[in-house]
């Protein structure tokens, strides 16, 4: 399934940018195993990739997450271009912090996976989503996601995002089993 000579690019570019781990990790190979897991989900690690929804590069941001993390997490006068490699390594990474860390201080008493799986569907369906699923339901479900829909009188999420959010990080945590397995 792994193209090592790719699959060793990609772990050397997060190994240079990514300096400091979230406590939640055990140790920098598997918080980068994670990241890359993800950005691999999002993009295949195409660093030209467009979605259909118009979200960016190798760790696909819309660009007002975009920008929100350059000039508000990073604080950057300049925004670096979406297209650039390190800067969505560096973004994501950053980004993926704030959620963690806005998920586990929402619920204090959650363990790991599902700290890991929140911040994962906020990256996937934004923040205020998954912290309204929490307060309101204490989970973040099929039921709490149309009934966010419905308390907003709004049309999103739609019933495939809702499944499109549930999933995503079922999907990145067995690509990251099959990382963390493999030797590079």
């Amino acid at each position: 399934m792994w193209d090592k000579t790719k699959l060793k690019s990609v772990k050397n570019l997060y190994k240079e940018e990514v300096l400091q781990i979230p406590a939640i990790f055990k140790n920098k190979d598997d918080y980068v195993a994670f990241l890359m897991a993800q950005s691999y989900q999002e993009s295949g690690w195409n660093e030209e990739s467009v979605s259909k929804t118009g979200c960016k590069g190798f760790a696909q941001f819309e660009l007002s997450t975009w920008k929100f993390v350059w000039k508000k997490l990073l604080k950057h006068e300049e925004i670096p271009s979406i297209w650039d490699i390190k800067a969505q390594i560096i973004a994501q990474h950053t980004y993926m912090k704030y959620l963690i860390n806005a998920v586990s201080k929402k619920e204090t008493m959650l363990p790991r996976q599902e700290i890991l799986a929140y911040s994962l569907m906020a990256y996937n369906g934004g923040l205020g989503v998954v912290e309204w699923c929490l307060e309101y339901h204490g989970v973040v479900s099929v039921i709490a996601l149309r009934d966010y829909r419905n308390s907003h009188k709004s049309t999103y999420p739609d019933e495939n995002k809702i499944f499109e959010i549930l999933n995503y990080p079922i999907s990145i945590f067995n690509i990251w089993r099959s990382l963390r397995e493999i030797a590079v």
